[in-house]
């Protein structure tokens, strides 16, 4: 009996995501708990911070299992609750808990990475123009990469 491989492509998508963020953190080859762990909390994160359409404009240009991820446990009518950038770093490191070996920092910089390798240009510059000043200036700080405001 011949196994579907309508989901083949999905797989490897997710899969060359969290090859990436092994890579971008530094974790062991083949730790790909730890890296879902790491971009289901940086991806938590961000998208707690966006307003709900452009939470909906992000999400339609993930991959489809990464955005299972990334809508999970969201709510349309949730408002944004992250404020400034300890929050956001709070939220991250909240989500990674127990695991303490990851750090909250360098999560943020590799999934944002992640993002800027896959998302277009135009649609991180609407992402970061809905940012609060404090958490657009630390985007900026762990890209290096500063977009204009609309």
């Amino acid at each position: 009996m011949s196994r579907p491989h309508a989901f083949a492509p999905h797989l490897d998508a997710a899969n060359r995501w969290l090859t990436e963020l092994i890579d971008d953190l530094e974790l062991e080859p083949g730790d790909d708990r730890r890296a879902l762990r790491a971009l289901r909390a940086g991806l938590h994160a961000l998208r707690d911070r966006l307003p709900a359409a452009e939470v909906v404009d992000l999400g339609a240009q993930l991959p489809a299992l990464i955005r299972g991820i990334y809508y999970e446990g969201w709510s349309l009518h949730a408002a944004p609750r992250i404020r400034d950038r300890e929050a956001l770093i709070a939220r991250v490191t909240a989500e990674l808990a127990p695991d303490q070996r990851l750090d909250p920092v360098g999560v943020l910089r590799a999934v944002i990475h992640r993002l800027a390798e896959h998302v277009s240009e135009g649609e991180l510059r609407d992402v970061v123009a809905t940012l609060p000043r404090p958490i657009a200036s630390l985007w900026h700080d762990l890209t290096g990469h500063a977009f204009e405001g609309p």
